[in-house]
């Protein structure tokens, strides 16, 4: 099968590429960025440099194509990057897959759109409280992304998945907060986490197995589920951490009404993928203790990656 990744040149999509690779289908990479991609060009997999906004070079990559995973975002909190970048490039790919007969179209949103978790676990029908959200304008950018989704599956036809996630990670992991936590741990200061905060993790392979399943499903088209391989809080994901970086760090666990640290980190995401399991078929591999291995492992490369930036 040929498929296209928008955004395959991020993380979860070099991911994604070479997962789909292996499983023997054609891909095609659309990206601003394609120097990671670079050593699987040729063969298995077609590179297209450049913008979503650039109408003609999305049609482009998506002529002949059998499916698309949409990735692509900016992140930005800057409202003409959401609304006249993001949203425009949304459109185009919308659009140009419809001219082109794309089979299925798989869209990766975010939990954020929930706004805040009211319920535990989160479930599909969850409120999208976009206004209580943490990052509001980044919510309200996917929300719409999401509701386009809907529109182009009903009034044109377009077969859309849509996909929820909180955090993926695969043989390591990032982000600002969890690096903030291991320099903290590296210089064996106190650490301090909130109580029962924490979140649900997908692993890579997980988020791969899940597209390749939505690809196959007619009936996934028009749905949106909720993905996910475990949840960890934050108090067992310090533990791990000080344990892992050998470090001398003490682990004080915060209320939740007393915590003043970062907002995110005092967030609860226990994402319920019932609904994926019920109508994919979706059993993650990375879950129970075999998740907490696979976690460990990129936590050990997020370590090993700020350690040596921090230069020790």
């Amino acid at each position: 099968m040929q498929i296209l990744v928008a955004g395959g040149a991020g993380d979860v999509g070099r991911y994604l590429v070479q997962d789909l690779c292996y499983h023997g289908h054609h891909v095609r990479v659309l990206d601003r960025a394609l120097s990671f991609l670079d050593v699987l060009a040729g063969g298995q997999v077609n590179l297209y440099g450049g913008d979503l906004r650039d109408r003609n070079l999305v049609a482009k990559a998506v002529e002949g194509v059998e499916a698309v995973i949409h990735l692509a975002w900016s992140f930005s909190d800057e409202p003409m990057d959401v609304f006249g970048g993001d949203l425009v490039g949304h459109i185009n790919l919308l659009e140009e897959s419809i001219k082109a007969g794309v089979g299925h179209f798989i869209y990766t949103s975010t939990a954020t759109v929930y706004g805040r978790a009211t319920t535990r676990p989160v479930k599909e029908d969850h409120p999208c409280l976009i206004e209580e959200a943490r990052k509001p304008l980044y919510a309200l950018g996917k929300f719409a992304a999401e509701k386009l989704c809907h529109h182009y599956f009903r009034e044109r036809g377009l077969p859309i998945t849509i996909f929820r996630f909180w955090w993926a990670f695969g043989e390591e992991i990032g982000g600002r907060h969890l690096r903030n936590l291991v320099r903290t741990a590296l210089r064996g200061e106190t650490i301090q986490v909130p109580a029962g905060a924490g979140g649900t993790f997908v692993s890579m392979a997980d988020l791969a197995r899940a597209c390749r399943l939505a690809i196959s499903t007619k009936d996934s088209a028009g749905q949106i589920y909720n993905l996910g391989s475990l949840y960890l809080t934050w108090e067992e994901i310090t533990g791990m951490l000080v344990q892992m970086a050998g470090s001398s760090s003490e682990v004080q666990i915060i209320s939740a009404d007393e915590w003043t640290g970062p907002a995110f980190l005092n967030e609860v995401w226990d994402l319920s993928w019932e609904k994926a399991a019920r109508e994919l078929n979706y059993r993650p591999n990375d879950t129970g203790e075999r998740g907490r291995q696979a976690f460990s492992k990129a936590l050990i490369a997020c370590i090993n990656k700020v350690r040596e930036k921090e230069g020790g």
